[in-house]
């Protein structure tokens, strides 16, 4: 009897934590509490791109009755898993179109951060354990990830597609998967306590692109009110209908589905076929419609969203070339090279590997962020520009000479498990990074109490935040380097820079 009391006692002292429950349109979802944040995870955005509606503009997603289970993720998007996927070993399916929000509990209106994972467009997932939204969530914001079709399955036409269902989008399924999850997100959102008339996309590579690309879209005009690109490389990376066309053609071919009929043999056609015939390069199509024209020439032109817009590079980028030949870097510079050389190399020689990683760090990113920030702010829309190159204990450990592509994510989310080992000077700049991109988030404007002032990317002279081991404004940030990409860009597109 002894024991049962104790028991009992035990069991009405410490009562389960009864898991947060919400009632969206689609119906109630039943998710998990965790230090004053309430997560909610693989929540179908759209119908599941099976069969039939395998490269299709897809429609909103399923009702259920009763109470979902919204406490685990669902799979990623089929892809070759590689980098952070494959370490994280997380299952894939075609029926991959979820969602997951972390939200404060308790209060509404909250800003809304929605993330776009990077991935050149065939690669990543919103359950990659990097990108939990917990930490920026108990800054009070909401925040929302989403999976969205890459490769084959996410972009692809063929001319029998686009005349399958006249008047209906295609060729660029992932990024309509994008449009279709900021849609929910405005339909949803408030009863998670977020406020649907303040959101922000932020995004990193190809969800840095993907950001750019919808900022410029109609089909995505109203769905949010700010911007975050990270290291998305802007110049160029879009690819002609009729291109596309072709490569869809050759592609089937790969696969034995030719002429009538192609595309109902490639819709049976397993995954695994489709990954394994599908290892061409992955851009997105010039449809005429969702991207009507390259994303830097709308920026130029005027045609993106006049919403404020917050973009940066890390500082060595360029370590993606694992030591890979930059000649196709070097040569279009012609009997420019010489003297192009001499700018990078005022502090010594440099080895051809080296100078190639900063042309392409440059040429590839830096440049785009200052290019699309000074049409952005020359439109009217308050621009701030960053340059990540503070190196981290484990950096620093690794002998690394600079902050490679993505190295900047673990301080705008947050260390996770490993924040309790993290030294101080590391916490300081996760903290300044979270604050920064919230505070963004919040109002259209990074600065706030005890930050180093980050000044709007305008004037004769615009400023670059360096965050390093100092934080600081530079005006005119590695200008003489950046504007010989910029003036290729102008020459091959006719169009003036800002």
């Amino acid at each position: 009897m002894r024991v049962s009391i104790a028991i009992l006692f035990l069991l009405l002292a410490s009562p389960a934590t009864a898991a947060p429950q919400v009632t969206i349109a689609q119906g109630t979802l039943a998710g998990t509490s965790d230090t004053g944040i309430d997560a909610y995870k693989n929540i179908p955005y759209a119908r599941p791109p099976l069969g039939l509606w395998r490269w299709r503009s897809l429609q909103a997603g399923p009702r259920w009755s009763g109470v979902r289970d919204a406490s685990a993720f669902g799979p990623i998007c089929p892809q070759e898993a590689q980098g952070l996927v494959a370490r994280a070993n997380l299952p894939q399916s075609e029926d991959c179109l979820t969602l997951n929000v972390w939200a404060p509990q308790g209060g509404a209106k909250h800003p809304v951060m929605v993330w776009i994972h990077g991935g050149g467009f065939s690669q990543g997932g919103a359950s990659v354990p990097l990108y939990d939204g917990a930490a920026l969530a108990r800054r009070g914001v909401v925040v929302v990830s989403f999976n969205y079709r890459l490769g084959r399955l996410g972009f692809f036409v063929l001319p029998e597609l686009t005349q399958e269902h006249p008047g209906e989008d295609f060729a660029n399924y992932g990024l309509l998967d994008q449009i279709r999850a900021l849609e929910w997100v405005k339909q949803n959102i408030a009863s998670f306590g977020g406020d649907a008339a303040n959101v922000t996309v932020f995004g990193e590579s190809a969800g840095g692109v993907s950001v750019d690309i919808l900022m410029t879209s109609p089909r995505a005009r109203g769905l949010f009110a700010r911007a975050i690109s990270e290291s998305g490389p802007a110049l160029g990376g879009v690819v002609s209908l009729g291109d596309a066309q072709r490569d869809g053609l050759a592609f089937a071919a790969k696969l034995g589905a030719s002429g009538p009929g192609a595309l109902k043999k490639l819709r049976a056609a397993g995954v695994a076929q489709i990954l394994a015939a599908g290892d061409e390069e992955i851009d997105p199509i010039l449809d005429g419609t969702l991207l009507r024209e390259d994303v830097a020439v709308a920026f130029a032109k005027g045609h993106a969203a006049a919403i404020p817009y917050l973009t940066g590079t890390n500082s060595d980028e360029g370590a993606m070339l694992n030591g890979d030949s930059a000649e196709w870097l070097t040569k279009p510079l012609g009997d420019q090279l010489a003297s192009v050389r001499a700018l990078y190399e005022t502090g010594g020689k440099l080895s051809d590997t080296d100078f190639g990683r900063l042309l392409f760090n440059d040429h590839l990113f830096a440049a785009s962020a200052r290019l699309l920030a000074g049409f952005a702010a020359r439109a009217g829309a308050p621009s701030y520009v960053y340059r990540f190159g503070f190196l981290s204990a484990r950096a620093h450990m690794r002998a690394e000479t600079g902050v490679p592509h993505g190295g900047e994510m673990s301080f705008v989310f947050g260390f996770g498990p490993l924040a309790p080992f993290a030294p101080p000077q590391d916490v300081a700049v996760e903290d300044r990074m979270q604050a920064y991109w919230t505070n963004f988030a919040r109002s259209g404007d990074p600065n706030g109490p005890g930050l180093p002032l980050w000044p709007k990317f305008s004037g004769p002279a615009p400023s670059t935040l360096v965050i390093d081991d100092k934080t600081e404004a530079v005006p005119d940030f590695r200008k003489a380097q950046l504007d010989v990409a910029l003036r290729q860009w102008s020459l091959k597109t006719g169009m003036p820079l800002p």
